[in-house]
């Protein structure tokens, strides 16, 4: 959801994009069709199909990748927590609320498998908790509600996050996970600490690679049973981007959808494809950049507003009331700006 291009997490998932693209690929050519499997040139054209890749959806998403490289990671150095620093405030709390404590001299195999699991489940839960919030608080919706907008998946969608999107999310990350990893510092020791957290940021990536891209994406990979309720797959996400509300604020997870089968916001999908539309509805200034990244801010703060003791709001959900209004006088920069039919 949320990705810094200047993190090396991201720069990994970057690396799995060519991944992702053999999967999807493998995908076409050996799922089952009527009249036999699918010829490679085949493969491709639906691959590099024009109409998704040109699309001006896809084309916004371009311009998020380069902001986020660019542009966004600057504000972000000065808004945002560190797990490391979080980590170290948690060991020294912990050092001076129990005293030294002594690493061990060995750790057991299964220890450390527990302890590198639960470090990442630790990080799922920041993610499905940030999502959650992102859908429930309705200001945090208006920045959220960027990435939501794109009418055509493609994993370049993955960076299509307004930057406050961002700050939110790595700072819940940093302050979670670096708890985490400051307890396993105290009772661990520094090593472990540090091998863990590496360990973790693998499997991440690999995740990625196998099918963390391909959540944002045209194909209907789906886990159905008990895997659907451990695993969260392509169709799992597809379904979290639906514009039918049944599908609302479903599904937040990232790779696992334990924590959504936990909290009871996981929507299973079928095993055949869904018919399902993406985007948001009523949002014209979402379609292109600048308006993307400034107006937020101008509907978060009416949002705010209607907090106060005298505000009012008309009580709608977040996916329907910004339905029909109308734009704030803002002129974007048009250099800048990609226009975008409505959905």
């Amino acid at each position: 959801m949320a990705v810094d291009l200047s993190s090396t997490g991201s720069a990994l998932s970057m690396a799995g994009l060519p991944i992702a693209f053999v999967i999807a690929f493998a995908h076409l050519m050996l799922k089952p069709r009527r009249r036999g499997r699918t010829h490679w040139r085949t493969a491709l054209r639906v691959l590099l199909f024009r109409h998704i890749w040109l699309h001006p959806s896809t084309l916004l998403d371009f311009q998020y990748v380069l902001a986020g490289t660019f542009g966004f990671s600057i504000v972000f150095g000065y808004c945002l927590l560190t797990g490391y620093g979080v980590s170290n405030g948690v060991f020294a709390s912990l050092t001076r609320v129990f005293g030294p404590h002594a690493p061990p001299d060995y750790v057991p195999f299964y220890a450390k498998v527990i302890i590198v699991f639960g470090l990442y489940m630790v990080i799922e839960f920041a993610y499905w908790f940030d999502h959650f919030l992102s859908h429930k608080l309705a200001f945090l919706w208006e920045f959220h509600k960027v990435h939501h907008s794109a009418t055509v998946l493609t994993p370049f969608a993955n960076w299509r996050v307004h930057p406050v999107d961002t700050i939110v999310y790595i700072n819940i990350l940093s302050i979670l996970a670096g708890s985490a990893s400051g307890l396993i510092q105290y009772l661990a020791g520094d090593a472990f600490s540090l091998t863990s957290t590496a360990l973790t940021s693998l499997l991440w990536a690999i995740y990625m690679a196998l099918w963390g891209h391909l959540q944002h994406s045209q194909f209907w990979i789906s886990c159905t049973g008990l895997a659907g309720r451990i695993f969260l797959s392509p169709a799992h996400h597809q379904i979290h981007h639906s514009r039918n509300p049944i599908h609302f604020d479903k599904n937040f997870g990232a790779s696992l959808a334990i924590w959504d089968w936990l909290f009871c916001t996981l929507h299973m999908p079928q095993r055949h494809k869904e018919p399902i539309r993406f985007g948001t509805e009523g949002d014209a200034h979402l379609k292109r950049f600048i308006p993307s990244v400034l107006y937020p801010f101008f509907y978060a703060a009416k949002r705010l507003i209607v907090l106060l003791p005298n505000g009012a709001t008309d009580g709608r959900h977040p996916h329907h009331a910004q339905e029909g209004k109308p734009e704030p006088q803002l002129e974007p920069s048009s250099s800048l700006a990609t226009s975008q039919s409505a959905p």
